[in-house]
């Protein structure tokens, strides 16, 4: 039986609802065993942005999968090599997990359309499947014109590349409209962002004094 391992990777500073129901959504959506969640030590996009020290990032994602029985974190790109490309984390799992074992990686459409720039990206598409969510109203015809490109024939409800033997899955699914830049700034001015995220997050951000100016 192949043991299906969803990949959510991110900055998460910080973590945040949208990133939970995404990640549950994948998992339904695709009978995934398990989500990863997995903080990157040092964004390759964001080399110019002072960004929340790891072991907090860490921290708060802990807290926010505490009671989700599939959710787990890892931080495994604290011991990569820096800055954190998708290649050495899939190299690195691939390498160290079990034969039976197949990746799905989850991620938006916007970040999917720059797959090409993504270091060595022909083999990220090789090692994991991807499932990709188009936001409410997003034009999916361009992404489908790139799946085209990139060798992926539709096949039924997903795409399927013959060379690689691995599909990218889109989905249309709702999800909430939260970024979390959006709650730093509304941090920042002293606003509550509550409904935003856990509670327990919350409180810890509270707790260590985070965002704010």
């Amino acid at each position: 039986m192949i043991h299906k391992t969803g990949i959510l990777g991110g900055t998460f500073d910080p973590v945040h609802s949208g990133h939970l129901e995404l990640a549950h959504a994948a998992g339904e959506l695709y009978d995934l065993s398990e989500i990863v969640l997995i903080p990157a030590a040092v964004p390759p996009h964001k080399l110019h942005r002072q960004i929340t020290a790891f072991s907090h990032r860490v921290d708060m994602l802990d807290i926010a999968v505490k009671e989700h029985e599939t959710l787990h974190v890892s931080s495994i790109e604290k011991l990569l090599p820096t800055p954190s490309y998708t290649i050495d984390t899939l190299e690195y799992l691939s390498i160290h997990s079990v034969d039976n074992i197949d990746f799905y990686f989850i991620t938006g459409a916007d970040a999917f359309m720059d797959i090409q720039s993504w270091k060595q990206y022909k083999n990220v598409l090789k090692l994991s499947h991807f499932i990709v969510f188009t936001r409410n109203g997003q034009k999916t015809s361009k992404l489908y014109i790139l799946l085209q490109q990139l060798g992926y024939k539709q096949n039924n409800s997903a795409w399927y590349n013959k060379k690689t033997k691995r599909f990218v899955y889109t989905s249309s699914h709702s999800l909430p409209s939260i970024s979390s830049s959006c709650i730093r700034k509304t941090i920042a001015k002293g606003e509550s962002v509550f409904h935003m995220l856990p509670g327990k997050v919350n409180q810890y951000i509270v707790r260590n004094n985070l965002y704010s100016e």
